[in-house]
């Protein structure tokens, strides 16, 4: 089994196509399954130049994928996924549109500390004022609430305030390790999400030392390209495939009306998985 659960179309104002035009791209890289996991509308209008609204959500995206998951039975499984923004105050808002919708899954994900955007390149200078090891620390926090919220079956790119390739000048080991076991407590899983390859870290979400301790408690992993357009999807599975090896004994988690079972990943010929540009 192979999977792409992570990706993002022009929906959410800062990508590309269509969600046919991402699981026909699915299609021919021979994959198993393809979710569409676009950003969640939030309520009081909040970073709304990087998410649909509400009403996008009910005319557009939960048809589209219903419309794809049924034109496509038999031949490519199509979940339904949503990425949802942990922010604090907005959770009972979050929680009722998860419970109001059917869902395959719901990645939780962390952009924000406090108001700062911290991974929007518009806020990049931001980190030259702050020290950056109680960046990292707050972040790793904040990923350990999120675990603890209830509302998420996959932790997205546990590590993303690396984006930008700035690294902590002191270990990380009890934070990142608070965090995994709030994750572990919680039965969720991570993905390893190939689309910092693409960002200036040029490393994958997450890095070994996260992927080690997911290793040594047992957390479940799934995949995921973050594909912003079309010939994103499945980028650089091939790197990603050779991590669930090393760090999962070769399993993944794949899911089903929230429902979470792990089987053997499925191995396709490297030709098959793009490499696109960073971008």
């Amino acid at each position: 089994m192979i999977v792409d659960y992570h990706t993002h179309t022009a929906l959410c104002k800062h990508g590309e196509g269509t969600v046919d035009d991402y699981v026909r791209r699915a299609l021919a890289l021979g994959l198993d399954e393809i979710g569409a996991s676009e950003h969640i509308p939030m309520p009081d209008r909040f970073d709304e130049v990087h998410r649909m609204t509400l009403e996008q959500y009910t005319s557009r995206y939960a048809p589209e994928v219903s419309e794809a998951a049924e034109r496509y039975k038999g031949t490519i499984a199509v979940r339904r996924g949503i990425e949802a923004d942990f922010y604090a105050g907005t959770e009972p808002w979050v929680r009722d549109f998860i419970d109001e919708n059917d869902f395959d899954y719901v990645i939780g994900s962390v952009h924000f500390l406090g108001e700062w955007g911290f991974d929007n390149p518009v806020f990049l200078h931001r980190y030259e004022e702050r020290d950056i090891d109680a960046t990292y620390e707050q972040y790793f926090d904040t990923v350990a609430r999120s675990a603890k919220s209830g509302l998420f079956d996959i932790i997205a790119h546990c590590d993303l305030v690396k984006k930008f390739g700035h690294r902590p000048t002191k270990s990380m080991r009890d934070p990142i390790q608070a965090m995994m076991e709030a994750i572990k407590k919680e039965n969720l899983a991570i993905e390893i999400n190939t689309s910092g390859l693409r960002k200036p870290v040029r490393e994958p979400y997450p890095g070994p030392e996260i992927l080690a301790v997911a290793r040594q408690l047992q957390v479940p992993i799934t995949l995921g390209s973050d594909a912003h357009t079309p010939n994103e999807v499945g980028a650089d599975f091939d790197v990603a495939a050779a991590l669930l090896e090393q760090y999962a004994g070769g399993r993944i988690s794949v899911f089903e009306k929230r429902q979470r079972k792990e089987v053997p990943i499925r191995h396709l010929r490297n030709a098959a998985f793009p490499t696109p540009s960073a971008h």
